[in-house]
């Protein structure tokens, strides 16, 4: 359990130091006396001790880490210069710090210094408190891993991020497993699915591998669709912050989706008409395809999403016995897929992600039915 003195300051306390470093400058940083600021810096897992914490070069990096969440709004960048965190105007006047501030915001001084100003330092000031948040959260974490008795209203928070988690890892599954089938149907030498016209009566158009193939590769976009939405949800519910066992395990599952969402054949309209059908057809697989086929748009876009799947020509001989470490086939065991196919940089990060998930699960998994744990 965290210790009393890693409890957070308030937010108003925050806001107010934050205000007190925008009027007194960087680089006073050390002569100023930011107790709320410290406390969070503890909070957050930055310092061992009170000492530590009061150091600017802690205090910048609590503050940073905050503005980075941000950084790309409009209040992330006026918060940079504000704050003179900007290594090009760090040392201005505070006053010259605000009026550059005022002018990236778009508004006259006097009215930036009435609203939007405070509006910015509290911005920055719930960031930093989500990053306590994930420190403690992080402890507790920890204490379920090593079996120690743990909060057990945290513990049934734990719980339900792995149901987010695993609310995504079921799509991403799905998505993983239809882009192997489609290139391992097609691989296969015996050719079970052929069969020709009329074999089951006069009304049989037959059947082809290819045909079985080019399903696969439909019930991947459904898969798809159903992920990318999962993760629209997940953003929303909870503002897009991985809590993992480690930062190293954080960085890499989201690098994960990043492979599965950056080498799709889909840009962001795509992704937003996908989701409206299948928000529309209740995420039904059967409906949600009826739509696609129905729907110029998604005849179109099923038609781009089947000439993706047709740039793989990987290779591999799907009797080989599969890893233990893997899901699906991948370049890392398989030299004939290669690195640069984007079917398989998709298939890549969803082997990542459910790896990645599965081994965070099963370090904590046994706490919530052992004597100690909680009971979900």
């Amino acid at each position: 359990m965290p210790s009393p003195n890693t409890a957070p300051p308030s937010e108003e306390a925050l806001v107010e130091d934050l205000e007190t470093w925008r009027r007194e400058g960087v680089l006073r940083l050390r002569h100023l006396r930011l107790t709320a600021l410290s406390q969070a810096a503890l909070a957050a897992g930055l310092a061992d001790d009170l000492v530590t914490a009061t150091r600017p070069a802690v205090l910048q990096d609590l503050v940073r880490s905050a503005i980075a969440v941000v950084a790309g709004s409009l209040s992330g960048r006026c918060a940079t210069v504000l704050l003179g965190l900007d290594p090009n105007t760090f040392d201005l006047a505070p006053n010259l710090l605000r009026e550059e501030a005022a002018e990236i915001y778009g508004l006259s001084l006097e009215r930036f210094r009435r609203n939007p100003q405070t509006r910015i330092l509290t911005i920055v000031a719930t960031q930093i408190l989500e990053a306590c948040y994930a420190h403690r959260a992080r402890l507790e974490r920890l204490a379920l891993e090593r079996r120690h008795p743990a909060d057990s209203r945290l513990a049934i928070k734990w719980l339900e991020r792995f149901e987010a988690y695993f609310t995504l890892w079921t799509p991403i599954y799905g998505l993983g497993a239809d882009l192997t089938a489609y290139r391992s149907t097609l691989l296969d030498p015996k050719r079970p699915y052929d069969r020709e016209p009329g074999t089951n009566g006069p009304d049989d158009p037959g059947y082809t591998q290819e045909g079985e193939a080019l399903h696969y590769g439909t019930y991947a976009l459904f898969h798809l669709a159903v992920t990318n939405l999962a993760r629209h949800r997940w953003v929303t519910k909870f503002g897009g912050l991985w809590l993992l066992s480690s930062p190293q395990a954080e960085v890499e599952v989201r690098d994960a989706l990043d492979a599965i969402r950056a080498n799709v054949p889909m840009d962001e309209r795509d992704d937003s008409w996908l989701a409206t059908v299948l928000d529309e057809t209740n995420g039904e697989l059967h409906p949600f395809l009826n739509r696609l086929a129905d729907d110029p748009v998604g005849a179109a876009t099923h038609d781009d999403w089947q000439e993706w799947l047709a740039s793989c020509d990987c290779r591999w001989d799907p009797a080989d016995e599969q890893p233990a470490a893997e899901y699906f086939p991948t370049g890392r065991y398989h030299q004939g897929i290669g690195p640069d196919c984007l079917v398989h940089c998709v298939v890549g990060g969803c082997n990542r992600y459910c790896t990645i998930i599965e081994d965070e699960w099963q370090k904590v998994a046994d706490w919530y039915t052992s004597p100690d744990g909680a009971s979900p």
